[in-house]
């Protein structure tokens, strides 16, 4: 296992130490004070890079559709699945564009306009008024226009509007169409295009200030980021109005939309694919060995978990936090509460969403949790040794069958030189929470009698569990700069690089581990979110 520190945030006190072979574990927890990689081609001085084209994710496009059709279809759930790098970039929309995906896209569209105008409510919000009645295509032009705005996430250029009311007459000459069949065609051909499916940047610059994203650029950017959908009413508004290029609109816009039942979308995206708590649904647990493990029980950890992320969002409690606050409380979730020992449950890293995600179905894995505490929380990117064959926990000693003392099987791993300095720094780590079975109850023992052994050394001091650990995490975690960088790469659809990691340090620094919407504030007003790319600034 290698750590890549070449992009970490947090304080260089907490050194991984005793990593010294070529295939082994180096660097720190901490390192470089700006967060710069080591990379004399990328200056503090680069422009902000923008936001990739990309297309929409499934959550998007299913979000989408529901608030542009008001349907409850959800086609994207059958397109295929893309490679993308974090936070399902979907970049490189062009490469990506498979025939199954092309034919999926037409499926879909053809599917959900049917949908939208065999429903009553849903076909009289797409027309705004009766294509059927006066000469002309005055009517069909109107509801291109409104729906076209919409669809696409900004007003139509004339050239479109005359192109889609062709489109509208043809239908009707040529395919003997009714006007709301005509219509009806359109809508399937405006939910096939390109403006439609991908997020596309390419408009004139805000009327306030040269450079920067025009207002219906912001509001889309907006509304993904917070909501994974498209614009409401009020934002377009202001996009039209031109008012999102003041920073204080910016943050009032933010309070707004987190205040919105649609932010639910921001709580399972953004927290879902950083924390990994959005595949708590796929996971399984084996419930011959846990048999109170049930979908009732794996919806209450979600539910909980994301009302835990809910009180650093809008609930007023800061970040700082994060590893110390209570739980919310859950009535499904109280067995697995029952034996805790007063203080010894507190903060992300002992609720049972976390517990459960990071274990195996039959067994807790400390590697894995440990791994997932320096990756999510602290931004150490991990990768294993090139050319090394990492046996299964098991393995190593040859045993066969379950295994009873986890412990005592990575303790066999760190016998192997080519394991001992990885599990040196991951072991203690993981190992402080084995109180904690594959499912987040406590315990006190393992299935085969053994006592649970949860005491370790890190960095030279001593702890009995989890909670004598957690102090040095959080002293750690201080400098809140892992959020920013996640909640960075999340609103652009990109890693940070070049001048953004001067942004992200100052980010960091005026945010000092307040609430979540505090980020997000910082984040919106911030030139990167809101220019253009460098090679488009004008």
């Amino acid at each position: 296992m290698t750590f890549r520190l070449d992009r970490v945030f947090a304080s260089p006190w907490l050194a991984a130490g005793g990593c010294l072979l070529g295939i082994s574990c180096t660097g720190i927890l901490g390192g470089q004070d700006d967060g710069s990689p080591d990379d004399p081609e990328q200056d503090a001085s680069v422009a902000p890079d923008g936001m990739p084209l990309h297309h929409m994710t499934a959550s998007e496009y299913n979000n989408t559709v529901a608030h542009l059709l008001g349907t409850r279809l959800r086609p994207a759930d059958g397109f295929p699945a893309f490679g993308a790098k974090g936070f399902d970039a979907n970049v490189s929309a062009l490469s990506n564009l498979s025939q199954v995906l092309v034919q999926g896209y037409y499926d879909a569209a053809r599917t959900l306009a049917a949908d939208a105008f065999s429903n009553e409510a849903q076909r009289a919000a797409i027309l705004v008024c009766d294509p059927a009645e006066g000469a002309g295509d005055g009517c069909a032009r109107e509801i291109i226009e409104r729906f076209g705005l919409r669809a696409f996430r900004r007003p139509l250029e004339a050239a479109e509007v005359d192109r889609y009311a062709a489109q509208y007459a043809d239908a009707q000459t040529k395919l003997e169409m009714s006007p709301v069949e005509a219509v009806q065609h359109v809508v399937r051909t405006l939910l096939t295009s390109p403006n439609f499916l991908l997020r596309i940047e390419v408009g004139p610059d805000s009327e306030r200030s040269p450079g920067a994203l025009n207002g219906h650029e912001i509001a889309s950017r907006l509304s993904y980021l917070l909501w994974s959908s498209l614009p409401d009413e009020a934002l377009f508004d202001a996009a039209e109005g031109d008012e999102l290029a003041t920073e204080d609109e910016l943050r009032q816009q933010v309070d707004r939309m987190l205040a919105d039942p649609k932010s639910a979308a921001f709580l399972q995206n953004f927290f879902g694919q950083w924390l990994g708590t959005r595949t708590l649904p796929s996971h399984n647990a084996d419930a011959t060995r846990f048999p109170s493990w049930n979908d009732e029980v794996k919806g209450a950890m979600l539910d909980q978990v994301n009302a835990y992320f809910e009180s650093f969002t809008t609930g007023g409690r800061p970040w700082s936090e994060f590893l110390t606050a209570p739980h919310p409380e859950s009535r499904l979730l109280e067995p697995l509460y029952a034996n805790d020992p007063e203080g010894v449950r507190e903060g992300f890293l002992t609720i049972p969403a976390f517990l459960t995600l990071s274990s195996r179905a039959d067994r807790t894995s400390p590697t894995s949790r440990a791994k997932t505490i320096l990756e999510q929380l602290f931004c150490v990117p991990m990768a294993p040794p090139a050319n090394v064959d990492i046996p299964e926990l098991g393995a190593a000693g040859g045993d066969e069958g379950p295994i009873g003392n986890v412990r005592q099987e990575l303790e066999k791993h760190r016998a192997s030189p080519d394991c001992a300095s990885c599990h040196n720094v991951l072991d203690p780590i993981g190992l402080s929470l084995e109180n904690f079975d594959p499912i987040g109850a406590y315990r006190t023992a393992y299935p085969n009698g053994d006592p649970i052994d949860a005491t370790g050394v890190y960095r030279g001091a001593a702890f009995e569990d989890i909670s004598g650990l957690v102090p040095t995490l959080v002293e750690a975690a201080r400098p809140g700069k892992c959020p920013t960088e996640q909640l960075f790469s999340y609103a652009l659809r990109r890693r940070p690089s070049g001048g953004d990691w001067t942004s992200l340090n100052e980010i960091a620094a005026r945010w000092d581990g307040g609430t979540v919407a505090d980020l997000v504030k910082h984040v919106v007003t911030s030139e990167a979110f809101r220019l253009r790319a460098k090679d488009k600034a004008r």
